[in-house]
């Protein structure tokens, strides 16, 4: 724990969260901001009144040398913070928010409309009238805002736009898929083999065979070579191969829909698309605000495809079908999942743009970052591009309120206390797990692979002493000081061990699974055992990757 006063606290804060290259205004919004943020933030309670990390505001210390513009911000601004009718505000922030504020209510489920208003504030239900839905020309006018569009043609046949005329020989071929841009092609299956090239997103190849998770294909100039399952997925071979990404989602939902219709078609490359005769944005993701952020956009395409054993085009044909923007996890809808490869899943906002004139559509994914109150890629243009004083810039973000001081104190360091502490050379230590644990893992073997200082651990499951058998998900380790006291307590996860046996089998598959369709829910530990892919969030990709450990194509890494 480091003790330190509120306003050299802000100095390792203001430097991280934005950047010592900042301009000065910029960074004295940046310095009231998160000081009113850390006072509402700190708990009485506990070991520490704050985290470090973006869990609450990223803490890291400073060197005098390299922040000297930080600490005339923080200086220059001492004590101050956002108030409201005498409360300080939760004076939230983000990188960049895509062109529009948005709410927290939104953003975090607690409550939407003015209508439930008390006085001005009702927190319990997430409304703040400091935040507005509105837009931000500031942010968009960033370079550095972070910023995705993808053109869809309207009219595809004929242009630049039509299938690839490919002619891959083979019955399968591997695609490259789950990916922004490229990824590396090697020489064998494994990241220890030379790099040959690079294969990029939506290209295809021919497919010789899987080995170690890894797709053997014909490479460019005829080598055989290696591209990782992870972004490569073999499918059938057909004749309608489309570079832009978007018209591959769209080809394949309408394939789908063909088989539901009972048309029999071996694969969805064999759908031909003629024009994109609409593309517009579908389901809300906050129904009845001003959102811009969307999770489905309606299509509306011309078809043509070829039936089973069959050489010749069907006719023409039109079909409306759904793309998914985001997908459903649990109960909320999130921006990671292989149903949407296409887009950066770092970007939170997701809508349907017209092009301009009549050529075609925009799919526009964009918010880096929660995007209720400031942007700071907002207040850097505010400062840098129209002179904008840190007061302006705040006016702006949390309209109504008005800077008052707050009390500022260097605390008085506690004596010296022997707590104690657990290391390993084998396993991961972190503040509130542990993880990096292999399956079937005794617990003699496991115990013996940590060194404790000041203290003793022993292990529990479900409540009770565990001193054999092998660790799990859900276990929890106990750090007891000198008196025998419990300290902390860390619990164990195994990532794919879902149901806490200490192994990985078709029962974790199937409870990740019903935990997708919502009729499982998992917490705690076993909630992080989910999380294979370790994004943060449980998602068809780690369903897909426990599934492909079963199958010993790859390999759940811990």
């Amino acid at each position: 724990v480091n003790y330190i006063s509120l306003e050299e606290y802000l100095y390792g804060v203001v430097a991280y969260e934005m950047s010592n290259s900042y301009p000065l205004e910029a960074l004295k919004a940046q310095a009231v901001t998160a000081r009113g943020y850390a006072v509402r933030a700190k708990t009485s309670s506990g070991e520490y009144d704050i985290g470090d990390t973006a869990s609450d505001q990223v803490y890291k210390g400073y060197s005098p040398s390299n922040t000297a513009r930080v600490i005339e911000a923080v200086n220059s601004t001492v004590g101050e913070v956002l108030s409201h009718k005498g409360k300080i505000v939760e004076s939230y922030y983000a990188a960049s928010n895509g062109g529009q504020t948005d709410v927290p209510g939104n953003i975090w489920g607690f409550g939407k409309n003015e209508s439930e208003w008390k006085d001005d504030y009702n927190y319990k239900a997430g409304v703040y009238p400091y935040y507005k839905i509105k837009d931000d020309p500031y942010d968009v006018e960033n370079p550095g805002s972070k910023h995705q569009e993808i053109f869809v043609p309207k009219l595809v046949e004929g242009t630049t736009y039509a299938a690839l005329a490919h002619n891959l020989p083979g019955e399968y071929i591997a695609k490259i898929v789950n990916l922004n841009e490229s990824c590396n092609v090697r020489s064998g299956p494994g990241t220890s083999y030379t790099v040959v090239g690079k294969a990029y997103v939506n290209s295809a190849y021919t497919w010789l065979a899987t080995e170690n998770g890894w797709n053997k294909v014909i490479f460019d100039g005829g080598i055989e070579a290696y591209i990782s399952g992870t972004y490569s997925e073999k499918v059938p071979n057909g004749k309608f191969l489309y570079a832009n990404n978007v018209l591959s989602d769209i080809q394949n939902r309408a394939y789908l829909a063909l088989q539901s219709q009972g048309v029999a078609i071996d694969a969805a490359t064999d759908v031909k698309i003629i024009s994109v005769d609409k593309l517009d944005n579908g389901r809300a993701r906050y129904p009845g605000t001003e959102s811009r952020s969307y999770v489905t956009a309606n299509v509306s395409a011309t078809v043509a495809y070829m039936v089973k054993d069959s050489t010749n085009l069907s006719e023409q044909v039109n079909m409306n079908v759904v793309l998914d923007l985001m997908v459903k996890s649990g109960t909320s809808f999130v921006t990671y999942s292989m149903a949407h490869s296409y887009l950066d899943s770092t970007l939170r906002m997701r809508y349907i743009r017209q092009a301009e004139g009549a050529d075609g559509y925009y799919i526009v994914n964009t918010r880096w970052g929660h995007g209720i109150g400031m942007s700071q890629r907002g207040a850097q243009t505010m400062a840098a591009n129209h002179n904008k004083t840190y007061r302006e810039i705040l006016s702006f973000y949390y309209e109504g309120t008005e800077i008052n001081q707050t009390g500022s104190y260097i605390p008085e360091l506690p004596d010296p206390i022997n707590n104690p502490g657990i290391t390993s050379m084998v396993h991961s230590i972190g503040s509130d797990i542990i993880t990096g644990l292999s399956t079937n893992l005794s617990v003699e073997t496991f115990l013996s692979n940590l060194t404790v200082n000041n203290g003793t651990v022993s292990l529990t499951s479900a409540g009770k002493p565990k001193t054999s058998g092998i660790v799990a998900t859900g276990d929890i380790l106990q750090l007891k000081n000198s008196t025998d006291a419990v300290f902390k307590e860390y619990p164990l996860v195994i990532y794919g061990d879902v149901n806490g046996d200490g192994d990985i089998s078709l029962f974790d598959l199937l409870r990740v699974q019903r935990y997708l369709l919502g009729t499982t829910s998992l917490e705690g530990a076993y909630l992080s055992a989910a999380d294979v892919s370790k994004d943060g969030v449980i998602t068809l990709l780690d369903l897909l990757r426990v599934q492909r450990h079963l199958l010993g194509t790859q390999t759940i890494t811990q």
